[in-house]
């Protein structure tokens, strides 16, 4: 199956308008996206997540999914220390 027709994902088209170099010597990554009636909108990402040869001035496809399996296992722990905590 198409991944982005998976429930619980999303395919985002964004601009990679910027990279940016911060005060700590990292980077940071500044799209921008297309909304509806010509309103854009900002986002920032580490630089350290874009593909290598990703670049000012391309547009790139990010993809947001449901971890489900890692959810619940997060889940599970949760209610475990709380038992054990309630003991």
């Amino acid at each position: 199956m198409d991944k982005a027709k998976e429930k619980g994902t999303k395919e985002i088209t964004a601009y990679l308008d910027r990279i940016e170099e911060l005060e700590d010597g990292s980077e940071t990554a500044i799209f921008l996206l297309e909304e509806e009636e010509d309103e854009i909108r900002e986002f920032v990402l580490p630089a350290d997540f874009l593909p290598e040869d990703a670049g000012e001035g391309e547009y790139l496809t990010i993809t947001i999914s449901r971890e489900q399996e890692k959810t619940q296992e997060a889940l599970e722990e949760s209610r475990e220390l709380l038992k054990n905590l309630e003991e």
